[in-house]
């Protein structure tokens, strides 16, 4: 919600979770737009502070340019995303939950863990709603399984973090790919 007009502004959640600890990471933004995509991605490997040796996505447009059974083609950014984190992208398959089984139960967890818990709160930030979110999100890693031992925070800590590579010396930089027309008079629109 803005302060100026009280206009209420949608935002797309993007949520994670390791598949070992289940281990999660959420984070508002303001649209699923490339750049939006690559920045949740790199923030995600930011908060695990390592990286994945792979990646098992949506079929997302903004990542997956054609799914297909066998073959699916990710977009060029992304790829490059992926190269830069020496991860491999896995698309789901469409209409698989269980490709990714910890993915999806995290989505049903958080959306009662997290965003039910703030949805009758006012933000007039993304900032102050990724601020409330993180504060949720810690108490939801911290609190311990029902029928096992330790917490999704433990759990990582002790046995998946050792797991993931480390990151790359230098940030990803996201490039914008796209076709350009030059004119007769040399300009390019």
């Amino acid at each position: 919600m803005t302060k100026d007009t009280g206009e209420i502004i949608p935002a797309y959640v993007f949520v994670a979770a390791l598949s070992y600890s289940q281990y999660a990471y959420v984070e508002a933004f303001l649209s699923q737009d490339q750049e939006n995509w690559i920045t949740a991605h790199t923030n995600m490997y930011r908060f695990y502070d390592g990286a994945t040796r792979i990646l098992v996505p949506d079929n997302l447009k903004t990542g997956v340019e054609k799914s297909s059974w066998f073959t699916p083609i990710v977009n060029r950014t992304y790829h490059e995303m992926a190269e830069h984190f020496d991860t491999a992208v896995i698309p789901a398959r469409v209409k698989k939950p269980k490709d990714k089984p910890n993915a999806e139960g995290t989505v049903g967890i958080i959306s009662t863990w997290i965003i039910a818990a703030l949805r009758n709160q006012k933000f007039f930030s993304l900032a102050e709603l990724n601020q409330a979110i993180k504060e949720r999100l810690q108490i939801f890693n911290s609190k311990p399984f029902q029928k096992k031992e330790g917490s999704r925070l433990s759990v990582f800590l002790e046995e998946e973090k050792l797991m993931l590579l480390p990151l790359p010396a230098t940030s990803y930089e996201l490039a914008t790919w796209k076709i350009a027309t030059v004119q007769f008079n040399y300009h390019i629109i």
